[in-house]
């Protein structure tokens, strides 16, 4: 009887690990098709167009059919082109797709919804450099509902204000050429969704994997110069999953 105890204990260990693993390999899936809408979203957000419709190739207008709308594993069987006009399709859109379905199997349930705001925002920013305040705002207010919901201490409450105070600083000083006060108020939203450490803590990765992608975007790329505008919200974002993620306390802020 023994034995029969160890093994069932040791069968209902694995299955419990097998069902974490399937229900991360689900979320997992689930983000890459929901990046793919994603995508949809930014490129057509402020176009009038609806997101309605099936989508189609933006050189030569095919629509495309349902086994080239596969998130990543479309874009590897196609080779990057669209079958019709064999024109290059940007890597953006595969690498959107992954980080969606990393962001799903990664952040708790709830934060979920904020961050495919995040994801629209960092898509658009990408494109147009500037943030769409619809899209924002609508992240300031989901991250002051989950703030209400998760408590926290006085420095988390403060901290998103802080951050749009030191942002709207950077615009205000160098005129908007440094910072856009698009930032600012991305800087509020995620200051209020993650608290005091985590939001201080996406902030300095922010800055400093703007500065990595700076370099390498520098080295392969000999016209961007230190005049050249570059969007900041990706980076935000990224360093507000990176934080989150790995409940990063850079500063100790709350030991204060």
């Amino acid at each position: 009887m023994a034995t029969i105890y160890h093994i069932g204990v040791s069968y209902v260990v694995v299955v419990n690990c097998y069902n974490t693993e399937m229900i991360t390999f689900f979320l997992f899936v689930l983000g890459t098709v929901v990046g793919s809408f994603l995508n949809v979203v930014a490129l057509r957000w402020g176009t009038g167009r609806t997101l309605l419709g099936r989508s189609s190739c933006p050189f030569c207008g095919k629509k495309l059919k349902w086994w080239e709308l596969v998130p990543i594993v479309s874009f590897l069987v196609l080779r990057a082109r669209c079958q019709g006009c064999q024109a290059k399709i940007s890597w953006r859109y595969p690498l959107i797709e992954l980080w969606t379905g990393l962001v799903f199997a990664t952040v708790p349930y709830i934060f979920i919804p904020i961050f495919c705001i995040y994801i629209v925002i960092t898509i658009y920013d990408l494109r147009h450099k500037i943030i769409p305040d619809s899209l924002v705002y609508a992240s300031i207010m989901l991250a002051l509902v989950l703030r209400l919901i998760s408590g926290g201490g006085l420095w988390d409450w403060f901290s998103g204000p802080m951050l749009f105070t030191f942002f709207g600083s950077i615009w205000l000083l160098s005129r908007g050429r440094a910072m856009g006060l698009g930032d600012a108020k991305l800087g509020l939203s995620v200051g209020l969704l993650l608290g005091a450490s985590q939001g201080f803590s996406a902030i300095v990765l922010a800055f400093w994997i703007g500065a990595l992608a700076s370099i390498v975007y520098l080295f392969f790329n000999k016209n961007l110069t230190m005049k050249s505008e570059v969007p900041f919200a990706p980076f935000i974002v990224a360093g507000a999953w990176v934080s989150l993620v790995f409940d990063l306390n850079i500063f100790y802020v709350t030991l204060f």
